[in-house]
């Protein structure tokens, strides 16, 4: 099979492990014109002139996740919006996206509440495929103190993402080691954004990120965005115990029920409780090898396929 992909390229996004997913299959990536599935996996690669460049491709475009404004509960009327700025400074065009998936033979989508907001706020229906993890695994660390460049890092805590975006709320972070207690050194910050508490690594290599997961107790990821957190499947892979918070959708869909309040004075009682955190290890445990699977990038790639064999 001939595959063209296309998405927002770099190292936190998800394209290059897809394109890896595909290779791994015996698939050939090719250009536009030879291909036989086009694969866009997120609206910056969503292209018009797709389907005059080759009549012959079946085209799928994938979707992250739908703009902020949708998220109010609200029906999702598509004739209110031309123009949206979010507080983060992202743009957004709802007219515009859902126009462009008209060009497409199916639309995808990463997770089932994604797939519910795209049907009943823009009457589109989607297959949902997820999205690849990194490479990450359980290590089973005898001595988790002396791993992160062969010295002693003393991390209790980990953080991983867009730490200043306000759909991560990494405030709930600060205040809920604050109310432990805890000194800002025993969290790890990595990312492209430094939020000004803990110790921040910024981006690092694949092989350093799965050391960080393996090397702490908890792994922070309170996002309220309603889309899945990857970082998070990761963490689960890892078999760290996990701090999400269950007013986000997708919290039942990844997590099952160890999703914990948004407050911080709660995820704090939490994280002290013996019988949380008992839950918290099961859940982890039982589902590493089976989250590995799931969202590895040749499953992945496989869901494509599915997908494409259904048109």
């Amino acid at each position: 099979m001939n595959i063209f992909c296309a998405g927002s390229e770099g190292y936190i996004n998800q394209i290059d492990r897809i394109r890896e997913g595909f290779s791994s299959l015996g698939h050939n990536l090719t250009n536009i014109e030879e291909a036989d599935i086009i694969y866009c996996n997120d609206p910056s690669s969503y292209d018009s002139s797709f389907r005059e460049k080759n009549t012959k491709a079946k085209i799928i475009y994938n979707v992250l996740d739908l703009p902020p404004h949708c998220m109010d509960g609200e029906k999702y009327d598509i004739s209110r919006y031309t123009y949206i700025e979010n507080p983060y400074g992202r743009s957004y065009d709802p007219v515009e996206l859902k126009t462009k998936l008209k060009d497409c033979d199916i639309v995808t989508c990463i997770c089932e509440e994604v797939q519910w907001q795209l049907k009943n706020w823009c009457a589109i229906d989607s297959e949902v495929i997820y999205n690849p993890i990194k490479d990450v695994s359980f290590l089973d660390l005898e001595d988790k103190d002396k791993i992160i460049n062969q010295r002693h890092v003393g991390y209790k805590y980990l953080y991983v993402g867009r730490a200043n975006d306000p759909n991560k709320r990494f405030n709930i972070v600060a205040e809920t080691m604050s109310i432990l207690g805890e000194p800002s050194d025993k969290l790890a910050v990595l990312g492209s954004e430094n939020p000004q508490w803990g110790d921040y690594y910024g981006k690092v290599d694949d092989n350093i990120l799965n050391l960080f997961y393996n090397s702490v107790e908890y792994f922070f990821f309170p996002s309220a965005f309603k889309s899945v957190g990857l970082p998070a499947l990761e963490s689960i892979v890892t078999k760290t115990k996990t701090i999400v918070c269950d007013d986000d959708p997708t919290t039942k869909e990844f997590w099952g029920d160890i999703g914990v309040s948004n407050d911080p004075v709660k995820i704090a009682e939490s994280i002290k409780d013996e019988k949380w955190n008992q839950k918290c290890s099961s859940f982890v445990n039982e589902n590493s090898d089976l989250y590995k699977i799931k969202f590895d990038k040749k499953t992945i790639a496989e869901n494509i396929l599915s997908v494409y064999e259904k048109i």
